[in-house]
């Protein structure tokens, strides 16, 4: 396999790349808009915890209290370096004088605050959430001239003037400001995702207008677009040591899924990983190189499916590990196998993995990966389904079931203890869990060369 050069690894970034490039002007206004509860507030603090911004930048609240968004939001403290002091406090120093209290404000007296800044402070960030409380109180004609004073007074100040509105119709003000970032959040698949939509971005090419994000920690995140090439496996890659576990037998190795399946995988369960045919095998290898790794510090065995093979060798021999690795024969159905009943091709199915268990004699649990389109050359009715993945079951530790065709897949998803299914929405890949409970994890890959982590999309 080819060794690719200057990967592009699949990240989560806190805001995307066009937005970053947009908010390094020197001066600028920007519009986050969207309906309550899709993340405005947590992206404006996110941008400015992407500019670092400390001692020049202004959040006038319509909605909150100084006190409630550091309750809100704890990694506030460290971000203003005053992560021992209570809030309420008279010498928590002049950095809070950042977040103002504006929920009883009248118009009047939010432009005084905001000339007050930009009068006084060199090239501030100054953020209004939200724009909608102050214009609710001014008349359409009032309302006009007023957001072009504040474009007037914001280019003179060289300052950075960021609005957060909840109308969801397009306004007076979408026509005057630099940038429009809408947030959404939809069904789709069944589960609730958070997206932004660069609408406009004065200056910057949007080479793609719509990222999917998380809230996780209260940080807003976004999530790159699916290359496979970030997947690839190459060999001679030494792949960084993951978590050492010592109290749980089996875990997937990643955090979040694990508390969202209970801690630990089930013993003599069935795990279906589901994904289109046009999803690469690496990503599965990857997403299990921590279970790998687990079993072989368990001394666990590993019995793969003939289409896992080059993959998953180039991953063995580059790790050196000591776990003992067997391959199945390519699963067909004997010749005459067109003319023979259906006990006759169950028991042909069940000889042939007693068949390849034989080959671990004496080495104690074994764990399978297998592909359900090995299996649909045994098997052709459903009703086998329940009883092939049964026998399964009870010869392995811990069963994997990558279920890669495209015909009938729905058959094992009632039989799953847990079932993973990787989608792409929008070009951006995902894991989802359907089985215990339904939940949504984004995927990125990290370091040098291909390391899967897992976000819940929150």
């Amino acid at each position: 396999m080819v060794n690719i050069v200057n990967r592009t690894n699949h990240s989560l970034h806190d805001i995307p790349s066009e937005l970053e490039e947009f908010l390094k002007n020197d001066t600028y206004s920007l519009l986050v808009k969207g309906l309550s509860g899709t993340g405005k507030t947590t992206f404006s603090l996110s941008i400015l915890r992407s500019l670092k911004a400390k001692n020049n930048f202004f959040y006038i609240s319509t909605r909150s209290s100084p006190k409630q968004m550091f309750e809100h939001y704890p990694w506030l403290r460290k971000f203003i370096k005053e992560p021992n002091k209570d809030i309420d406090s008279p010498d928590v120093g002049q950095n809070l004088s950042a977040f103002e209290d504006a929920r009883l404000d009248e118009p009047e007296s939010l432009f005084e605050r905001v000339t007050n800044q930009l009068m006084d402070v060199k090239n501030p960030v100054i953020i209004i959430d939200s724009w909608d409380s102050v214009a609710s109180l001014m008349d359409r004609e009032a309302r006009l001239n007023n957001e072009r004073v504040l474009q007037t007074w914001r280019e003179r100040a060289k300052a950075k003037l960021i609005f957060t509105s909840e109308e969801s119709v397009e306004s007076s003000l979408e026509y005057i400001v630099d940038g429009v970032v809408e947030l959404n959040y939809e069904l789709i698949d069944g589960i609730r995702t958070r997206s932004l939509f660069l609408k406009k971005l004065r200056g910057i090419p949007i080479k793609r207008s719509v990222y999917f994000f998380t809230l996780k920690d209260r940080i807003l995140r976004c999530f790159d677009s699916y290359d496979p090439r970030d997947f690839r496996i190459n060999k001679g890659d030494k792949i960084p040591k993951e978590t050492d576990y010592s109290t749980h037998l089996l875990q997937t190795g990643y955090p979040d899924l694990d508390n969202y399946i209970g801690g630990t995988l089930p013993q003599r369960g069935l795990i279906t990983i589901e994904k289109k045919d046009t999803i690469s095998n690496d990503i599965i290898v990857l997403f299990l190189n921590d279970l790998f790794y687990n079993f072989s510090r368990r001394r666990y065995s590993l019995l793969l499916d003939s289409g896992l093979k080059d993959v998953s060798t180039d991953m063995h021999k580059s790790k050196n590990q000591n776990y003992k690795l067997h391959v199945m024969d390519e699963l067909r159905s004997p010749e005459s196998s067109a003319a023979q009943d259906r006990i006759k091709r169950k028991n042909d199915f069940y000889k042939y993995v007693d068949k390849a268990v034989s080959g671990f004699e004496n080495v104690g649990k074994i764990v399978a990966m297998v592909e359900s389109k090995s299996l649909d050359n045994f098997i052709s009715d459903t009703s086998d389904i329940n009883d092939c993945c049964k026998f399964i079951k009870s010869k392995f530790e811990l069963s994997f079931l990558i279920l890669n065709s495209n015909n009938n897949l729905e058959r094992y998803y009632s039989l799953s203890d847990i079932h993973l299914k990787f989608i792409l929405i929008c070009g951006t890949l995902f894991l989802k869990c359907s089985t215990p409970a339904s939940a949504v994890f984004g995927i990125k890959v990290v370091n040098s060369v291909p390391q899967i982590q897992l976000d819940h999309v929150l």
